[in-house]
Order: C-alpha cells, then structure tokens, then sequence
C-alpha cells in the first residue's frame, strides 16, 4: 500500500529543490541536467500521487504553492532531502535503473544528483534515462555502483528489513531530538520511549544475527545502524547498544558464520564506532558506574582486536589499578581474538609487572595447542614472571604443558625447577623419566637444602609416575650407606625413594 504521507513528504522535498534552482539562477546559470532531472522525478511522483490519492494531491497543490513562496522569500532556507531514499521507498518505488547503454560517468551524475552533490557535476553531460518502478525490477548488474561510495539508492526490502530499517529510524528520532535540544530537561526520553528503544533493539539485534547474506539493502541498514549506535554510545544506552554491537563482534571473529560481505559490513561499523572519543566515554563509565559495567565490558569486547593495541599500551602504561583489573577482565572477554596483538607484546623488551599480566591473561584464553607462545615468560628473568606464566602452563597447557615443562626444565632457576618436576609428576607425564634419573644421581654443586628437596621432589614424581624403569636407581638410593666418610643420600631422600618404589610396585599390582 502507497504511503501518503511518505509521499506528500516527496513531492514537497522536491517542490523545495526546484523552487531553489529556479532562485539560485537569478544569480547564475544552474547545470540544465540538475533541472530536468528534478522536474522529472517531480513529475513521477505527482502522477503517482494524482492517481492513489487524488485527495491528498489537492492538499498538496495548495502546501506547495505555499512552500514555494515562502523558499522564494529567504535565501536561507535550507532545503532537506537526506530522507529522500526513505521517502521512495515508500511510495513503494522497488528499484531505480538505467538504460543499459549508459556510461559510467552518467551514472556517478545520475548519483551525484540524488545525493544532492551538485559541486561534483561539470559539463553538461547527459543523464541517463531515469526509469522508477512501484514493480519489482532487474537491476542492470553493470550499472551498479558500491553504495557506500556513491549513495546509489537500492530499494529492494524485502519485509523484514523495511521493518528494521523503519525501526532503526523510530529511535534515531529519539537522539535526534536530544541533540537538537542540547541535553535540555524536555529533551530526555520519557520511560515509554526507553521501552521502546529497549524492545526494537533488541529485534535489530536479533535480525543481524539471523540475517544470512549481505543485500544492497543490508549495507544500508548497517550505515543506519551505526548513526544509531552512536547515539547510543553517546547518551549513555549501553544496554542497548551492547546488544547490537556484541552481534557485530560474532560476525567479525567468525563465531556467527556469515558471507565475506556481512563480516566487511560488520567489521566497517565497529572500526568507525572504535573511535578514541567513544572508547574514552566507555572506560570513564566503566571507571565510574558499577551499574553499567557489564554492557560497557560487552561493547569493549565486541569491539574485539580491533582496540587490542589501545588496550594492551593502557595496560602497559596505566598507573591505576582499577583501570588495570578493567582491561585485563575486557581482554578476557575478547578471548582468543587477542592473541596475535599479545604475541607482539611480549615479543619485545616490556617491565615485568606487564608481562606478568599477560601471562596470566594468556592462561585465560589460551587453547592448549597455544601453550607454546608462554615459553618466553618461562624463562624470563624475573621471577614472578616466570612464577606467572608457569601457573597459567598449568591451568590451561592441558596434554601440551608435560613437553613444554621439560624442554625448560634445564633452563630455569632452581624454585621454578622442583615447581615443574612437581607438576611432571602430578600429570604422569612418563616421558619426563630419563631426564628426572639423571638429575637424581647428579649430585651438583647447589646448596645442601635445596638439592635435597630437589630430590625429594624427584623421587615423589618417580613414584607417582609409576616408570618399572626408575625401580634400579630408586632401590640404590633407598639401600645407599656411607662409605669412608663420604655420606649417601640424606633420609629425607632415602625415605622419599623407598615411598616411590612402593608406589610403583602397586601400580605393577593393580
């Protein structure tokens, strides 16, 4: 059904534009092209307007009478036609294409002048033939020009997402109203208004992530999507705004499987949305109101490693610790999207207190199969950064943490040693065997103390392994005396040994 508002809108936008160009050329000469191509589309929609309804028309007649005398009477009126696509589309206008002969260079005038971008015309270059239809149409495929680039107007909704894009315009006149009254008292939404955002987008939100492939229409939608989503941000509507940009952020890390053209599409909205003005409103909220601090972790993440850089330098260099338990939590919520960004971090010379963070980062979102990028911060200097990157082998290095673990093993200092042959043990990691007898029966130069809880430590993960082959060297230390003065193991070690063959003996058993 034609929509006759939508198209008195039209006609009166139109009747503006050309009242416009016939003053502008009083002054000087107005391109010929932009005048008929305007008294042209005037004259369709007065056709289709005389024939659906002719009361309306009358109506119209004396508006736009009115409407022309006064654009004649101020030179500064601004004339409005950005909701021209919108407005065609209701008039139920399906497609706008061209005679398949036209050059490319009328195509761009033919865009330009929709677009209301007269500055870019020159010449009098001749438009190609106009052609609107209320049918569904063929667009001539090599006519079509990327609508982000040139605005081509695409007009082919299907039901769905003329309903989305008329939502996505019910509430941009909510922000649209706030911005024009400057945060004035009459300008809040009331709570039926914030119901109602609530509600449509939540839908937009569904919609996006049940959407299966990129239409003309759906980059148009995306583009609206992200004024709305600015006006979120903005105004403080997290909860809303987390809704849609978390399915944006599926679409960009591939969770949601979508067409290459949904991902671009997805992945323009959040780079545009990442700016350092947004990001800056998102960590003061998210530093100052618990009540939001959930949503404002959702939009951060969603943005994924899009802000990874910004995120990891903040943590590198931020001296709040508030603000450092933040962006750890947010890096977490980004999960595996955030590694290639860490892998760079710690590739290079960074203080401890950071390398510890991302140690333990790691052990949060690391699969066991990239157990292997925390072998640098096993072995770094500082303690506790190899004290950190070690628990996180641990918790998250699964069937990969025993080859890890002892390819190490000679290199670390002598705490992180008896830590590891420790775990070796714990995990019967069997392969660890051979390394673990020698190291029982090199008696090296270490302190007293610390070489005999080292070989306790042994024996103890020995027998937990439960290895037929460390029954020789066990036995020999559980029966070894002192000869000559030179005295055997300690009793510690005795006993811990003699515990071990006992284990293993039961494990023969079993």
């Amino acid at each position: 059904m034609v929509n006759t508002d939508l198209q008195l809108k039209a006609i009166d936008s139109l009747v503006q534009i050309h009242a416009a160009i016939k003053k502008a050329q009083h002054h000087q000469p107005v391109n010929s092209t932009i005048t008929n191509s305007i008294e042209m589309l005037y004259l369709h929609l007065v056709e289709i307007l005389r024939e659906d309804a002719p009361l309306a028309f009358t109506q119209l007649e004396k508006k736009a009478l009115l409407r022309e005398k006064l654009v004649n009477q101020r030179a500064d009126d601004t004339i409005k036609i950005s909701d021209l696509p919108d407005i065609l589309l209701g008039l139920g206008i399906k497609n706008i294409s061209v005679d398949k002969d036209s050059e490319k260079e009328e195509l761009h005038l033919c865009i330009n002048l929709l677009a209301k971008n007269p500055k870019t015309v020159h010449g009098e270059a001749g438009l190609p033939k106009l052609v609107l239809e209320n049918e569904t149409a063929q667009i001539v495929p090599d006519n079509y020009v990327n609508m982000e680039k040139d605005q081509i107007i695409v007009s082919d909704l299907d039901m769905a997402e003329r309903h989305i894009s008329e939502s996505i315009a019910e509430m941009q006149k909510v922000f649209t109203r706030m911005n024009a009254m400057d945060g004035a008292i009459e300008s809040r939404p009331s709570e039926e208004k914030k119901d109602m955002i609530k509600k449509l987008s939540r839908q937009v939100a569904q919609w996006l992530e049940m959407s299966p492939a990129a239409t003309p229409a759906y980059k148009i939608i995306c583009h609206s999507l992200q004024t709305l989503l600015q006006g979120f941000i903005t105004y403080r509507f997290f909860a809303d705004a987390s809704s849609i940009i978390n399915i944006f952020g599926k679409i960009n890390s591939g969770e949601l499987e979508k067409d290459d053209e949904v991902r671009r599409a997805s992945l323009e909205v959040l780079r545009n949305l990442a700016s350092e003005n947004n990001i800056n409103i998102l960590f003061k909220e998210l530093n100052s109101n618990e009540k939001n601090k959930t949503e404002v972790f959702q939009i951060l993440a969603g943005f994924g490693e899009i802000i990874m850089n910004k995120l990891l330098n903040s943590l590198r260099y931020t001296s709040d610790s508030k603000e450092r338990i933040s962006i750890i939590h947010i890096i977490e919520e980004v999960g595996q999207r955030a590694i290639p960004a860490i892998r760079q971090k710690i590739a290079v010379d960074a203080p401890w207190y950071f390398l510890r963070n991302m140690a333990y980062i790691l052990g949060r979102i690391i699969k066991e199969t990239d157990v292997e990028i925390l072998r640098p911060l096993l072995l770094h200097k500082d303690k506790r950064v190899c004290g950190e990157a070690f628990k996180s082998v641990e918790y998250a290095g699964g069937n990969e943490r025993g080859p890890l673990l002892l390819s190490v093993l000679p290199q670390v200092d002598q705490e992180l040693r008896v830590s590891i042959i420790e775990l070796l043990g714990k995990i019967r990691y069997a392969e660890a065997v051979t390394i673990l007898l020698d190291m029982l029966k090199n008696k090296s130069l270490i302190a007293k103390d610390e070489q005999t809880s080292m070989h306790e430590k042994i024996c103890t993960a020995l027998g937990t392994i439960g290895s037929p082959e460390a029954i020789k060297t066990l036995s020999e230390i559980a029966e070894s005396k002192s000869f000559l003065g030179i005295r055997s193991y300690p009793e510690e070690v005795k006993h811990a040994a003699k515990r071990a063959l006992a284990n293993i003996k039961r494990k023969q058993e079993e």
